[in-house]
């Protein structure tokens, strides 16, 4: 079991007893506002149990709960890319919304990023911003991520489309001491 320690918060594998404290701070709606449709609103108890279901069974994805005193407070992730691309995961992340501008978000993803390239083969990690999402913008830049592209209009969220923001970091530039 993954156990990645930062500050008084633990990056860790999903529990099952997790549901309650997931649903609790993942269910707003500016937190689904910039995820892909499959985090949900409202984010039940019911929905909780199936991704951490889900979160356990996927061996070859790297997705944690970020949590604080054995509380669920957000999630992380890494899906690593395939074929030419093998070497290239792509992160996310959400934090709940009592949990917002406190600089967990930033310390989470640096710890990641550190165990992702000094445990796996990754040379380059890439993330997707929506528009609008100045903060998640601001974390990664934060933990050395670089803009890599801008994507008018190519993701459609809540009934419009808005643009989506490339964001990438080598394993050369990654400094894990910031």
């Amino acid at each position: 079991m993954t156990e990645l320690y930062f500050d008084n918060y633990l990056i860790r594998s999903y529990k099952e007893t997790d549901a309650k404290s997931l649903s609790y701070n993942a269910n707003h709606p500016e937190i689904n506002k910039y995820l892909a449709d499959g985090f949900p609103f409202p984010y039940t108890i019911e929905t909780a149990k199936q991704w951490i279901k889900f979160a356990l069974e996927k061996d070859t994805n790297l997705f944690f709960a970020i949590v604080s005193k054995d509380e669920v407070i957000g999630g992380i992730s890494a899906t690593p890319y395939s074929n030419v691309h093998r070497f290239t995961a792509e992160v996310g992340f959400w934090i709940g919304k009592e949990y917002w501008n406190k600089g967990i978000t930033t310390r989470a993803l640096l710890t990641f990023c550190n165990y992702l390239f000094t445990k796996f083969d990754f040379n380059r990690l890439t993330a997707k911003v929506f528009e609008g999402n100045e903060a998640s913008k601001k974390v990664l830049l934060k933990c050395g991520f670089s803009l890599e592209g801008i994507h008018p209009e190519s993701v459609f969220k809540n009934d419009i489309f808005v643009t989506h923001y490339t964001y990438g970091l080598l394993k050369k530039d990654f400094k894990y001491d910031r």
